[in-house]
């Protein structure tokens, strides 16, 4: 995994936190779905990953403090939407080699 400097996969410090929200298995799904570079309201997500609102809601918000989402900003009373950061280049990378692992594991 990318980053990995110990033996559970993750570094230290803002290492450990990005590895964390990744490894969430509905973070990832959410990611994967966000990769295409679009702007989705969580309302949309949760629908497209079937999975209620509020509980994508928490995990959005987690992606977001680890800048692997951000908001994209909106006029109210509009509900927020959200799209791939431009600093989650992190993300991809460990997205990709979650991916590659787990089609290697069959």
């Amino acid at each position: 995994m990318a980053g990995r400097k110990d033996n559970d996969g993750c570094g230290e410090g803002e290492d450990r936190y990005r590895c964390a929200a990744i490894l969430h298995p509905l973070r990832r799904g959410i990611l994967r779905l966000m990769r295409d570079g679009s702007e989705r309201g969580i309302a949309k997500i949760a629908a497209e990953i079937d999975q209620p609102p509020a509980r994508v809601a928490e995990h959005i918000r987690i992606l977001v403090r680890q800048n692997a989402l951000k908001v994209v900003p909106r006029t109210k009373p509009n509900p927020p939407l959200y799209c791939w950061s431009p600093e989650a280049e992190w993300a991809r990378k460990m997205l990709d080699e979650i991916d590659e692992q787990d089609a290697e594991d069959g």
